[in-house]
């Protein structure tokens, strides 16, 4: 348990790194001169480096020790932090977020094969929902904290604060996770070929698109809250509190709900009810307490999903062997932040072109195109190699 939980550290400290810009959006704006959708940029642009750079990072580290890379990737997210906390101005805002962003989705992408060898296979599902239970806790304790942090004595302490936990991330696991003779690595030509695989190919898009109808929104909460709902800045933080406590809860069920009924029910199962809650938010956003029962739904079912696309996406790569599910675990990682970047710029044009009361317009359009691709998602009765794949690729490109 005390190795898992290192993890669960690490991943506790990147969700406050992640998630407390939704509190502090406002106060960052004002600080650097620029409006609230620009600043939404930060997260857009965070989302996207850990889209890019994850895939790269882990093709590169996943053939060394598990334990030494995750220790280092906890360090450049420290680096990253502590920088934007210094940074004077929007460039190097960008700068340390990016820094932050790219050591983000490679800790989960060599984390969560990590935390399933920790335990038995028919745990591994509730081992990865325990690593991923730093990211709802952070929302839980993480971000308010840091967001009433940054409401006091300014938005920069908080990401001082957030550095300090990535340092002590970094320490624990490089005392308690054990040490792996690491492999060959993840060749890119590995990512590509499991790419052409189709059932995996609409898990990421799942993945993609689920957490992309959650962000659409979450990002740009406060000002919704404000305008419609009559909240004041102590009542977000509440009202966030609350988010988190329902996130914690969607992602122990989300694990528990794969391990017995797969992961394809849990998927299905959390985004229909993701699109209902994301629905009833057009009717309950300008009534102050029936909102905030509809965000509390709205969080179980937005994380219910997390634990069941990525194990599945690592039980689908399972037939290419332990490279193949580093890979695919990083591609679930960078599907995952594709989504947010692609749904926090697109409600960012919502917020842009009017009121924030259209954000959950995008979210569930979103929504609905998850669904439709959960159809594809079946696990496949047979296996192609990776080699195959990307031969397979190469004739097709062939005949076009």
């Amino acid at each position: 348990m005390p190795r898992l939980l290192s993890l669960t550290l690490a991943a506790f400290a990147i969700g406050v790194s992640e998630f407390v810009l939704v509190g502090l959006l406002p106060a960052i704006a004002s600080d650097v001169h620029i409006d609230i959708a620009t600043a939404g940029m930060l997260v857009t642009l965070y989302a996207l480096a850990i889209t890019v750079l994850s895939p790269l990072l882990t093709s590169w580290m996943s053939r060394y020790d598990a334990r030494m890379m995750l220790a280092a990737l906890m360090m450049v997210f420290t680096i990253g932090n502590l920088a934007v906390a210094l940074s004077p101005n929007l460039a190097g805002l960008i700068a340390g977020r990016v820094a932050a962003g790219a050591a983000h989705g490679t800790v989960f992408a060599l984390g969560a094969p990590v935390a399933a060898s920790l335990v038995p296979k028919d745990k591994a599902a509730r081992a990865i929902a325990l690593m991923f239970l730093g990211l709802t806790v952070a929302m839980v304790v993480g971000v308010p904290a840091g967001t009433a942090i940054g409401t006091a004595i300014g938005w920069r302490a908080t990401f001082a604060l957030v550095a300090a936990l990535g340092l002590i991330a970094a320490l624990a696991v490089w005392a308690l996770v054990p040490s792996t003779s690491g492999g060959q690595g993840v060749r890119l030509r590995e990512q590509v070929a499991l790419l052409a695989h189709r059932p995996l190919a609409l898990t990421y898009a799942v993945t993609a698109l689920g957490f992309g109808a959650t962000f659409a929104v979450f990002t740009y909460l406060e000002p919704l809250l404000s305008r419609h709902a009559g909240y004041t800045p102590s009542k977000i933080t509440g009202v966030l509190v609350l988010f988190g406590a329902a996130t914690v809860a969607g992602n122990l069920l989300g694990g528990r709900l794969t391990d017995h009924r797969g992961a394809k029910f849990t998927i299905r199962t959390a985004l229909i009810g993701l699109t209902i809650s994301l629905t009833a938010l057009l009717v309950t956003q300008n009534h102050p307490v029936a909102v905030a029962v509809n965000i509390a739904v709205w969080g179980v079912f937005a994380f219910l999903i997390s634990p069941a696309v990525q194990t599945h996406a690592v039980d689908l790569a399972s037939a290419y062997g332990p490279g193949a599910q580093k890979a695919a675990s990083g591609l679930n990682i960078a599907a995952f932040n594709a989504g947010i970047a692609a749904a926090s710029f697109t409600g960012g044009l919502a917020l842009d072109h009017g009121d924030p009361a259209r954000t959950p317009w995008v979210a569930i359009i979103f929504a609905v195109v998850a669904f439709a691709a959960t159809s594809g998602i079946a696990v496949p009765r047979r296996h192609r190699s990776p080699e195959q794949s990307v031969a397979s690729v190469g004739r097709h490109a062939t005949r076009r």
